[in-house]
């Protein structure tokens, strides 16, 4: 068994499905919507499960909290660490918060909230 996708609800949803296509080389695999406005993209990265994300009229959004129970984080692994210093120059020249970077944990990961309060760790 393996997992297939992880879906996500997003309140911008063509904001989201950019910023994970031009920071990990995401691809669209598919595309639903449904009369209801219900909407979602399925991207697919190199290898591994795909995104789902998904927004329909009546999503609420809630403030997150990093402690709280549940999923919490999605980690990308990218293939070297010079992309990975990408990925961090892009987070924090988008205003994102840096948890940790590669100095406090042996060079090889970073975690950020990101768009929408979402948490990414990236490894390399």
């Amino acid at each position: 068994m393996k997992i297939s996708n992880v879906g996500m609800y997003v309140n911008d949803l063509e904001g989201a499905k950019e910023f994970f296509m031009t920071t990990f080389d995401a691809q669209i695999h598919d595309i639903y919507e449904e009369d209801n406005g219900f909407k979602s993209y399925i991207l697919k990265f190199d290898e591994g499960p795909k995104l789902e994300l998904m927004n329909k009229p009546e999503i609420v959004d809630i403030k997150k909290d990093r402690n709280q129970a549940g999923l919490i984080h999605i980690c990308l692994k990218v293939d070297s660490l010079e992309k990975l210093n990408e990925v961090i120059t892009k987070f924090k020249a988008s205003g994102y918060e840096i948890l940790y970077e590669p100095a406090t944990v042996g060079g090889k990961e970073v975690r950020a909230i990101t768009f929408e309060d979402n948490i990414l760790e990236v490894s390399a």
